[in-house]
């Protein structure tokens, strides 16, 4: 059975979800609904960094590989099409010097804006479609992460972990949903929510829609270190 939270931000989500697996334990299947993603401050996100239980490097790290936000505003001159292809070059160098710190499969903005041999870009694809379509349609977009031609089907460890997204309309807001096949509560999933919100963010600036809310869905989810992780969560003054 799934069991859904709903929450605020993108910070009590994490807090939320956290406690609900400190209480009950690891499992299958956590939905996880954030009406208002992006409503913390850094003051807020401090708290957790401060903590020791997981550094700044560390969340923007995994934001960056949803969304690479600092990149993108250094490059705000830029035509979409180039920053997509700007990002490119630059991670393929990265990669090239530092093969072996590299997932085998990348990261998830490449595979939203280069997928597959072709390199379609799913994202701009969904941009462009919103622009153009005169009707709002309540069917989503669909960006893929995962592909047979690929990934394996089988392989537990080495695969991406998100495995798509989807936007979806409701009159000028647009909201995200994201599926997770193995989701890490400590090293990932705080960086993962403001990852996805960032990219739900510039999706809407490039089609001048309204942010609405955040849908994670972890089919397995774990939590090491819950000690530390209780202690931190005890210690939050929000």
């Amino acid at each position: 059975m799934a069991y859904l939270i709903k929450s605020q931000s993108c910070l009590t989500a994490w807090k939320d979800a956290c406690n609900h697996i400190l209480t009950n334990g690891d499992g299958d299947n956590l939905i996880v609904e954030i009406n208002s993603p992006g409503n913390f401050s850094e003051a807020e996100l401090k708290e957790i960094t401060n903590s020791g239980l997981i550094s700044t490097t560390q969340i923007d790290n995994v934001v960056n590989t949803i969304f690479p936000e600092k990149f993108y505003r250094r490059n705000l001159g830029l035509t979409a099409n180039q920053l997509y292809d700007l990002h490119e070059k630059i991670y393929g160098r990265g990669k090239t010097m530092h093969r072996k710190n590299k997932a085998r499969w990348g990261n998830y903005f490449l595979r939203f804006t280069k997928f597959g041999m072709s390199k379609e870009n799913q994202l701009q694809n969904i941009i462009n479609d919103i622009n153009k379509r005169k009707n709002k349609y309540a069917a989503c977009y669909i960006m893929h992460v995962s592909s047979v031609q690929l990934d394996s089907n089988t392989r537990n460890i080495g695969n991406p972990c998100l495995q798509y997204v989807q936007i979806g309309q409701n009159g000028n807001v647009l909201n995200l949903t994201a599926i997770y096949r193995n989701h890490d509560f400590l090293n990932k999933s705080l960086g993962n929510y403001i990852g996805l919100t960032k990219l739900l963010g510039f999706i809407c600036t490039q089609t001048g829609h309204v942010m609405g809310g955040l849908t994670c869905h972890s089919i397995h989810y774990f939590l090491e270190q819950k000690g530390k992780v209780k202690d931190c969560i005890n210690n939050l003054t929000w």
